[in-house]
């Protein structure tokens, strides 16, 4: 698993990205569902922590670039590069994220008198173009963002879809990727849900986060024999990570008792509940996103199976 470390920025950026696809996806799913005014408003103050989460997944990934700069030269290449693609597609999300947000917040947050320096200010500019906009643009809004995601996490995967890194190039990274946008996704939703005291979709939500937590454990089954089968001319690519099979094990134990928490968390209705299962189970992606990099192998001067 050290082998791994050393892309942590990487980590954390894509496994908090996927997280908050897979949630503000689970979101918009509850905002259709006509609740009321009030529900709405607690929903979207709750979805700030979408875009916090989203900002540091950004910061993280600079870092990994070495400077901002380098994520602006980056999208130089657009459409050529997936890198590029990457970027551009997350930049995007991000963009659509924050206006959606910043359009749906800003009148109830000047109704509420919520007195933060910059955000009062961007309030009374942004309200006022709110205000005017068509009914059931929050409806379109959410479901442009929603796609804008959902393409982002495709972005992502292809750009590790590399011919010469076997471990990457599999059915396995885009089921992986995706698989953590569901269940990780899916834990955030029922804690906020829980933030926001709205009730509906809790259960169901829990429920999807078990259901996620099978199909993962089955996908990482079949992928540790495809990673026990893959070797170039040196070496197998177990042997980059020789307890590959005790941090998965770790990984999995976090996320049951993720689980336990998040269905605890239902009876009592504490939101620290939900949110420490949900800090547990990203725990349990982060471990196995940090194996995914920690197994980065090139198939070197032999063909595979040569």
């Amino acid at each position: 698993m050290g082998a791994g470390l050393h892309e942590l920025p990487l980590v954390f950026f894509t496994v908090l990205a996927q997280t908050v696809v897979g949630c503000f996806i689970a979101l918009s799913l509850v905002l259709a569902k006509p609740d009321g005014q009030a529900v709405e408003n607690r929903l979207h103050y709750a979805m700030t922590i979408l875009w916090g989460l989203m900002a540091f997944g950004f910061i993280a990934s600079t870092t990994h670039l070495g400077s901002p700069e380098r994520a602006f030269n980056a999208l130089n290449r657009v459409g050529a590069s997936d890198l590029s693609n990457e970027i551009f597609t997350g930049s995007t999300l991000f963009a659509l994220g924050g206006a959606y947000w910043a359009l749906a917040t800003a009148v109830f947050l000047q109704k509420d008198s919520v007195k933060l320096p910059l955000v009062s200010a961007l309030a009374s500019l942004i309200a006022p173009i709110s205000s005017k906009l068509p009914k059931g643009w929050a409806t379109l809004g959410r479901i442009v963002v929603a796609i804008s995601g959902v393409i982002f996490i495709g972005a992502m995967a292809k750009l590790y879809l590399i011919p010469t890194v076997p471990t990457w190039n599999s059915i396995f990274t885009p089921l992986s990727f995706g698989l953590t946008a569901l269940l990780a996704g899916s834990a955030l939703t029922v804690a906020l849900l829980q933030l926001a005291k709205v009730e509906t979709g809790q259960k169901m939500f829990a429920n999807l986060t078990a259901l996620f937590a099978v199909v993962a454990l089955v996908i990482t089954f079949f992928h540790y024999q495809h990673l026990a089968q893959t070797k170039n001319a040196i070496f197998n690519a177990l042997d980059l990570v020789p307890n590959y099979a005790t941090y998965t094990a770790l990984r999995f134990g976090l996320i049951v008792a993720g689980l336990g928490l998040l269905f605890a968390s239902l009876k009592k209705l504490t939101v620290a509940l939900s949110g420490l299962g949900f800090v547990l189970i990203v725990a349990g992606e982060l471990i196995a996103r940090t194996l995914f990099y920690g197994t980065h192998m090139t198939v070197g001067l032999k063909a595979l199976g040569g």
